[in-house]
Order: structure tokens, then sequence, then C-alpha cells
């Protein structure tokens, strides 16, 4: 088995599972994650998610892919991307090191809470934008 994991696509498949209290209609991030820049999706807000950074960790006998992955979370206004920027960031801390299965592709062993940064206003021509960045430490399934 590899080191390595599609650590984008394992983010979003996790996050767009949160549909009790982060994604889908009425939760902050109505619309959800995804990997591609939305067309037409001013009414709500979505996640764009990016890898920044991406290395092995902890021990080498035991190699898992540290995936630093950024959120760009964008929304009709800078309050409601705001809204949904905060309600992200409190998901990742509240994850608590505690594995979290990532699709069927991976698990992702720990967010690591100190590595957080956000929620950064960063607005650019597709509309208000907030930055949350965080470092996930997975490993294939």
């Amino acid at each position: 088995m590899g080191t390595y994991t599609d650590a984008e696509r394992a983010a979003a498949d996790w996050i767009n599972t949160l549909t009790s209290t982060l994604v889908g209609p009425g939760n902050p991030l109505a619309k959800g994650a995804h990997l591609t820049e939305l067309r037409g999706a001013s009414s709500a807000c979505y996640a764009l998610l990016s890898i920044i950074g991406s290395n092995t960790a902890l021990a080498p006998e035991n190699p898992d892919h540290r995936a630093r992955i950024s959120a760009s979370i964008y929304g009709p206004t800078k309050e409601a991307a705001t809204r949904a920027a905060i309600a992200y960031a409190d998901t990742l801390i509240a994850v608590d090191g505690r594995p979290q299965p990532m699709g069927s592709a991976a698990l992702c062993l720990v967010i690591d809470p100190d590595s957080i940064t956000g929620p950064l206003w960063s607005p650019d021509l597709a509309g208000p934008r907030l930055l949350v960045d965080a470092d996930f430490y997975l490993r294939p399934a």
C-alpha cells in the first residue's frame, strides 16, 4: 500500500457527509465542498478545496500523508461566507484527534488543531471569500 492519497477528494467527500451540521439546505455551507469553482453559486456558500502543501509525516515506520488543505469559502455576502468559514473551522476543531473516514480512499488520522489558520478575509473576483487552511494527516484506506 502506498503512502499518498487524493487528499482534496478525500476532504471533499468527508465534508459533504456532514449534512446534519455543515452541508446542505439550511446549513452554513449549503452547497458543500468542491474541487472546481462553481458557476452561479452566489445564492449559497460553498468551499473550493486546494492542496497547498504535501509530504510524509510521523515516523518512517508509519509514513502517513500530511496534506495542507486550503478551503476557499465563497458566499453571496461577506457575512454569509464568514458564518460558513467559522462553521467549517469549528468542524475541524471538533474532530479532536478522532480518526475520520474520508470517502472510500482515505482515513484521516488527525486534523492538527494547531495548524488551522483562518478564517481570513480574502475577496476575489468570484465574490466574497474567506480562507481556512489545515493539516490533514491521511492514510490510504
